[in-house]
């Protein structure tokens, strides 16, 4: 009966961290996504459009032994895609700031 205890306790315990580990991209995210718009002004469905692409951000960079080749390459898309994604003044405007940007792609 013991072990049956303690295997669902670990059961819920491992769940429990997955969904929290989830939480906390979303979260992570939705900062960044905040960070950016506020800056730049930006409302709108944009904005749901960078909360995805910064959880893919942070759900490789929390990717257990990943390399920083791999962290490299993934903040290199990050990047090209805020400035795809962003017109002439607004990229001027992100330029003028770059510790937003090394913030928001992860690099060093």
């Amino acid at each position: 009966m013991k072990k049956i205890v303690a295997l669902l306790v670990l059961f819920f315990a491992f769940s429990f961290n997955a969904s929290a580990q989830e939480k906390t991209i979303n979260e992570l995210a939705r900062e960044d996504a905040k960070l950016l718009c506020d800056y730049l002004e930006i409302k709108g469905d944009i904005v749901n459009d960078f909360v995805t692409l910064f959880e893919m951000k942070h759900e490789t960079f929390q990717t257990e032994g990943i390399s920083e080749e791999r962290k490299a390459v993934m903040s290199d898309i990050v990047e090209k895609k805020i400035l795809s994604t962003l017109d002439a003044s607004d990229i001027e405007k992100l330029n003028m700031e770059p510790t937003i940007m090394k913030k928001l792609t992860g690099k060093k």
